[in-house]
Parts: structure tokens; sequence; C-alpha cells
């Protein structure tokens, strides 16, 4: 693809996001402008607050916006942890999940491997970033725990220099 095409494509990408009001819902690379963006995964456990295993046990929907035509603005997913594997976390995380095409989907009773990261105040998980279905990515987990064991050791080899 030429270099006028790709700037085309993701101007074209970008006006259609903002026209839909969903910017957050295109997957945009940030150094290209190109949609289908996903977060490279050893970039994501580096810069995850936590990454777990977890179930869904409850959605609170939010109504923060009065003159949101559904009422619903976003939803409070609280996820029991079932596996950490980084990070200190408590049993239970409540995850603020947007009301928009741009969240991450999660269902009541729903496993996922997921990588979570402080917004402000609240946790969140990038619709653009390798959380999943556990049941869908069998060998994530063991993907994360490798890469976090090689960054250890990498860590460990550099101090005793």
């Amino acid at each position: 693809m030429t270099k006028s095409k790709a700037i085309s494509s993701a101007l074209m990408g970008l006006t259609l996001a903002l026209h839909l009001g969903v910017v957050g819902a295109v997957c945009m690379n940030p150094r290209t402008w190109v949609s289908g963006y996903k977060v490279p995964l050893a970039q994501e456990i580096r810069e995850a607050e936590a990454v777990v295993i977890g179930r869904v046990v409850s959605e609170q929907p939010l109504q923060e916006d009065p003159a949101d035509p559904v009422g619903v603005t976003s939803y409070n997913v609280s996820v029991r942890v079932l596996a950490r594997l980084k990070g200190n976390v408590p049993d239970v995380l409540v995850i603020r999940n947007e009301n928009t095409s741009s969240r991450y989907a999660m269902g009541l009773g729903e496993e996922h491997i997921l990588f979570v990261s402080r917004f402000g105040a609240d946790l969140r998980v990038d619709a653009c970033g390798n959380s999943n279905l556990r049941a869908k990515a069998p060998q994530l987990a063991r993907k994360i725990q490798r890469q976090l064991q090689e960054r250890a050791t990498h860590v460990h080899k550099q101090q005793d220099s």
C-alpha cells in the first residue's frame, strides 16, 4: 500500500469514527493511524498493572448522564480472580466498562484472561489489547507466564552485572 493510500485510509477511518461518535471503537495504530491495531503482547504485559484469570460474577449498570437516551453510561463488572499472573490485586476486581462499542465485552459466568490497567481511579481493560475469553485462548496464559519469567531472568542478569 502506498503512503498516500495508507494516509487516505487512516483519515477515512478516523472521519467515520468521529462521525459515529465512537472514536475508541476503532483500534488505530498509534504510529500509522491504520485501523485494526492490537497492542503487542509484550508491551501490554509490561504496561498492565495486573494480568489475571478471572470469572465475571456481577455487572452493575451506572446511570451517570441523564442526557443519555438509554440511561446506562457504563457498567461496573466484578471479576473474581482465579489466578494472578502479574500484580498484587484483591480477590475481586471491579472493572469499569463503558457502554460503547469500544468496551471489552464480558458476560456473567465467563472466564477471561484480563490485562488490567488503571485509568484515573478506575480499573479498565483495553478492547484493543490481548484480553480474551479463557476458552478461546488456551495458550495465552502460558505465553504470558513465559514472557514474565524471561523478563524477570533478564532483569536479574542485569542486576548481577
